[in-house]
């Protein structure tokens, strides 16, 4: 849930130069209702969007689907999946995905940089 809200905190009445999300569905989610690409019209803050390739959770055609809706809205950003990687993956925990989580952190800093 957490990316999710990272996702829509991009909306302008929250004031971030950008923000970043792990693994957040953006789609229509269980009880939580529509999602960042169902509210992509109403972003604006650049995103960095970190997603895993094995995570059941977030289908790969969502991820797409939130790009799409992203540049149709104008929405400067960046959403990079892992081939493999789990949700999760950037957790301590995780030593098998280091060159994901090494990437990963090379493009957050990138990303704060650049704002």
């Amino acid at each position: 849930m957490g990316g999710r809200n990272a996702f829509l905190a991009s909306a302008p009445r929250f004031g971030f130069a950008g923000v970043i999300g792990f693994y957040g569905v953006p789609g229509v989610a269980g009880p939580y209702g529509p999602g960042p690409t169902q509210q992509a019209d109403e972003l604006s803050a650049p995103i960095l969007g970190l997603f895993g390739g094995a995570d059941a959770g977030i289908p790969a055609e969502q991820v797409t689907e939130f790009g799409a809706a992203l540049t149709a809205a104008g929405v400067r950003h960046e959403l990079v999946t892992y081939p493999g990687a789990p949700h999760g993956f950037f957790d301590a925990g995780y030593g098998e995905h280091r060159a994901a989580c090494e990437d990963a952190w090379k493009r957050v800093t990138g990303f704060l940089a650049g704002l």
